[in-house]
């Protein structure tokens, strides 16, 4: 796999396109030699209609009518605490 620094790639973005298009092979690119992103070609599959049938997918039955949420509880307050006597002498 190729790979681009990002200053080079925005400057000869258009080619990086065309050579990618002939070849196929995806491009990395690099900020600072850690890879960030890659250009490749577009997957050809599409996104089947119903893919959350799967047996890992669950909707909660009350996903359409949640049940109502509680009403928040008072916050807490304490009473008020009689002063000190002054101490016995």
């Amino acid at each position: 796999m190729k790979q681009v620094g990002l200053y080079e790639a925005k400057s000869k973005l258009s080619a990086l396109v065309s050579a990618l298009i002939e070849s196929g092979d995806p491009v990395s690119l690099t900020k600072h030699g850690q890879v960030v992103a890659e250009l490749r070609l577009p997957s050809s599959g599409t996104p089947s209609r119903g893919s959350f049938q799967g047996d890992n997918f669950y909707i909660s039955p009350e996903f359409d009518h949640p049940k109502p949420l509680s009403p928040p509880s008072p916050p807490r307050v304490d009473p008020p605490q009689p002063p000190e006597d002054e101490p016995r002498q």
